[in-house]
């Protein structure tokens, strides 16, 4: 029997059961796909997942853990807690190097980080946790780079990383772990 567009009985009846099947189960496998406002996130069999939600604070373990800044400056340490405050907002980069587009989302992240802090030095802070198995310094020195080629006008009147974001080693992947987990996966380029 031909398959016609004119005779949609004749296309269903002439698919497999096989086929048919996968057809009917298909928009059941696809739910998990989307994106849903619960969280704690559920797993496959309807269980919360361990995770950070808008509202909770961190333990005090994952506040208080220093982490080694290596750019702007050198030889110092910060905590999220450093961060802390009424009215304080503290955004946090999840990079991992060697990839275009992590290089391209890490100059626009420094960029923004600089915008915010010079209107508002007191009250943000952007921490960029970087990881890779390389110079924790050079990668920043190169979307910095980066940053003036892609706002050729604005890099006039901000330097970007002079003051933000604060680039911090996570080559232990802590702070990924930390804050990038379900339902805030982040790809980690």
């Amino acid at each position: 029997m031909a398959l016609s567009a004119h005779h949609p009985t004749r296309a269903a009846s002439a698919l497999s059961p096989l086929t048919s099947f996968f057809l009917l189960l298909l928009p059941h496998l696809t739910l998990g796909q989307f994106c849903t406002e619960t969280c704690p996130p559920l797993n496959d069999v309807g269980r919360p997942i361990s995770s950070l939600c808008a509202g909770d604070v961190p333990p005090a373990a994952v506040l208080t853990r220093r982490h080694r800044v290596c750019r702007p400056g050198r030889s110092r340490t910060v905590a999220l807690e450093d961060f802390r405050g009424a009215g304080r907002v503290t955004v946090l980069g999840n990079v991992y190097v060697g990839c275009n587009a992590g290089r391209r989302e890490a100059a626009v992240f420094a960029h923004v980080g600089q915008r915010y802090y010079d209107a508002h030095p007191d009250r943000v802070a952007f921490v960029n946790s970087l990881k890779g198995g390389t110079d924790c310094s050079m990668w920043p020195e190169l979307y910095e780079r980066d940053t003036s080629d892609l706002y050729p006008e604005e890099s006039k009147d901000v330097k970007s990383g002079t003051n933000m974001p604060l680039v911090v080693d996570d080559d232990a992947f802590t702070m990924r772990d930390d804050f990038f987990t379900t339902p805030f996966g982040h790809p980690s380029y």
